[in-house]
């Protein structure tokens, strides 16, 4: 035990705590990567220092606030190489809301074709991307991720979207990216094949031999002779009818995203497996923990957080906390 008098300079509050710069980076870290109970457990665990749950809260509350204003403004753009293209994955995911219950998380990520590496025979990686995460409607989403890819529009073509059919997320990039590239995701694509085979054919065997058979060629031959297959298919009822039209008015409206084999002649992915993945990293594994139900302010706060740490800008908030020490 150490006892100093209270006129001593390390007796003296911070400006706005009595807590350390470094101890709060600790307090929000923890904050944004575990439920505030917990974080105040493993922290009286590790360091011998008593906090609680509700300091935690406030700390987060208040730096994802202002992390909010930090990230309205990006960092330098990325450097390709003339045959690198700069990918932008966008997708949407529910979380538990106090004020209107479930409600979409829209997040982007962004990354170059020159950080993606794989991993593994079927796996990939990426070492780097800068996120977006917005909770509520797509046009405030569509702004925050505009402050990330408008650096990258001169690429023009290079400048590659990938995602599902959501017609907002295609209105937007249309409108502000019009010479970008724009890819459909292809295992939604499928999926869509996979729902109609399942209901068309009697038996899961001729369901499944026909999904790889025409998800085969749609990768090989593209999609006007994959319109072909549908249409040349029997007809049995008009409730199957519907869903092959169904089927059929979706690839006709989407076949401008659908050119695969010339995606992939240019070595580009085709695929949203990175978007999906940053949804359970970044969102679901802090803000989908059981029972947890957030007010819309608070999880905003907790996704700027790590939206900062996985974009590696963490060290941004270290020098926000400096500042007003």
């Amino acid at each position: 035990m150490i006892q100093i008098n209270q006129s001593h300079p390390f007796h003296q509050a911070l400006a706005h705590s009595s807590v350390s710069p470094y101890f709060q980076e600790m307090l929000i870290y923890m904050g944004q990567h575990t439920c505030y109970q917990q974080a105040s457990e493993i922290l009286e665990k590790l360091l011998g220092t008593q906090t609680n749950a509700m300091q935690i809260h406030r700390l987060t509350t208040r730096y994802g606030t202002l992390v909010g204003e930090l990230l309205e403004h990006t960092t330098e753009d990325e450097v390709l190489q003339e045959d690198q293209v700069m990918y932008a994955q966008v997708d949407g995911g529910m979380l538990l809301t106090r004020e209107q219950g479930w409600q979409e998380a829209k997040l982007g990520r962004v990354f170059s074709s020159q950080t993606r590496y794989v991993s593994t025979s079927e796996r990939g990686a990426v070492h780097h991307s800068e996120y977006v995460a917005h909770l509520g409607n797509h046009q405030d989403f569509e702004a925050k991720m505009s402050v990330v890819t408008d650096k990258y529009e001169p690429l023009a073509d290079r400048l590659v979207f990938i995602s599902d059919g959501a017609p907002w997320i295609a209105n937007w990039i249309h409108a502000a990216y019009p010479k970008a590239s724009q890819i459909l995701d292809y295992y939604h694509a499928k999926e869509h094949l996979g729902q109609f085979a399942v209901a068309y054919f009697s038996e899961n065997q001729l369901a499944s031999e026909w999904i790889e058979q025409v998800g085969e060629q749609l990768l090989e031959q593209g999609i006007a002779p994959v319109i072909d297959s549908i249409q040349s298919l029997p007809k049995h009822n008009k409730t199957l009818e519907k869903q092959r039209d169904n089927l059929l008015n979706y690839y006709h409206s989407n076949a401008y995203r659908m050119d695969y084999p010339s995606y992939l002649a240019r070595g580009w992915c085709i695929g949203s497996g990175a978007i999906e993945a940053a949804h359970r990293t970044l969102s679901q594994q802090r803000l989908k923990l059981s029972g947890q139900r957030w007010t819309r302010h608070g999880a905003q706060c907790v996704l700027n957080l790590r939206v900062l740490r996985m974009s590696n800008r963490w060290h941004e908030l270290q020098q926000m906390i400096k500042q007003a020490a």
